[in-house]
């Protein structure tokens, strides 16, 4: 019991690491640049401050991350072990012989890269705001294509690879759906942590841009999660006859508050952000957004660790 628990909280804290990350890449990549195009010219100084933040925010997160990967690793071991073997051979086998730790050790070198390229992606202080440097820019792309990757050895090591047949598509779905929560549910954990105290008129350029990403972010992860059902699920009674089922039927139940919030506040919301109430009711909405979002997170972390149907 001990064990299952230490399992689910260290998935837990990997999924909340790997979207918080992907947010962090997302914001600066489409988020930050279409802000910036509606910023007043008094407000650039308090944007790149928030582009600092945000970059710092990444590496800290792609820190944590080195620690929860090698918890990863630790909690495989001690599922893995046999008492009977010495533990040297354990280890060689898990890492050198198995595809898991293959995937294993090319996710600690992607988050170790990552802690790099998100300091390299840290606006430097004083610096005019416009142009953003040729290094900076690239450092963000660095710091995306390395979010990329680190989804792909979740996807790699996920339910998705013991499927029986179309194995590189369920892969892709079950990429492309953890890349799509990054994408709305990370950048908006930005916009409502770093970049809610840059002042009201910056937050409401900051969530009319976040909005398109968020929107086609929701799209693809309705039709991948919608997909990846499909593949899990032998039949509709699953979703309430067996444990897994149950669990899954909890998470959309949970995804869905999170829709209604996000749909509430992209019809409601945004048309009101202009004024000072208004935006503060947008912002608590897109906090309770985020919080419920935590708990799907952690119900994605209990599926990953229950046998299917």
């Amino acid at each position: 019991m001990t064990l299952y628990v230490a399992t689910t909280l260290q998935q837990w804290a990997l999924f909340l690491g790997v979207v918080l990350a992907v947010g962090c890449a997302a914001w600066t990549l489409v988020v930050s640049p279409g802000a910036r195009r509606t910023t007043q010219p008094g407000d650039v100084a308090a944007l790149r401050l928030v582009e600092r933040k945000v970059a710092a925010l990444g590496a800290v997160t792609a820190a944590v991350l080195v620690g929860v990967w090698i918890l990863r690793g630790t909690v495989q071991l001690v599922t893995f072990r046999d008492p009977f073997v010495p533990l040297a051979e354990d280890v060689s086998f898990l890492l050198f012989d198995l595809f898991w730790g293959t995937v294993w050790m090319g996710q600690g070198a992607v988050v170790l890269c990552l802690v790099a390229a998100f300091l390299a992606a840290r606006p430097p202080a004083g610096e005019a705001a416009d142009p953003v440097p040729t290094r900076v820019t690239l450092a963000r792309w660095l710091s995306a294509g390395l979010c990329l990757a680190l989804v792909g050895t979740l996807s790699m090591s996920s339910h998705a690879m013991g499927v029986d047949s179309a194995r590189s598509l369920a892969v892709t779905a079950d990429g492309v759906h953890l890349l799509a929560a990054g994408t709305w549910i990370g950048s908006l954990a930005v916009i409502v942590t770093v970049g809610r105290h840059a002042g009201r008129p910056l937050l409401a350029a900051q969530l009319r841009s976040f909005s398109p990403l968020a929107i086609v972010s929701v799209a693809a992860l309705l039709l991948m999660g919608v997909a990846l059902s499909w593949t899990h699920l032998t039949a509709v009674s699953d979703l309430w006859t067996g444990t897994y089922g149950r669990v899954l039927s909890g998470k959309v139940l949970a995804a869905g508050v999170v829709l209604l919030a996000g749909f509430w506040n992209w019809r409601q919301g945004l048309p009101s952000l202009d004024q000072d109430e208004g935006a503060a009711k947008v912002r608590r909405r897109a906090t309770f957004e985020v919080a419920v979002a935590v708990g799907v997170l952690m119900l994605t972390a209990i599926l990953v660790h229950s046998a299917k149907p």
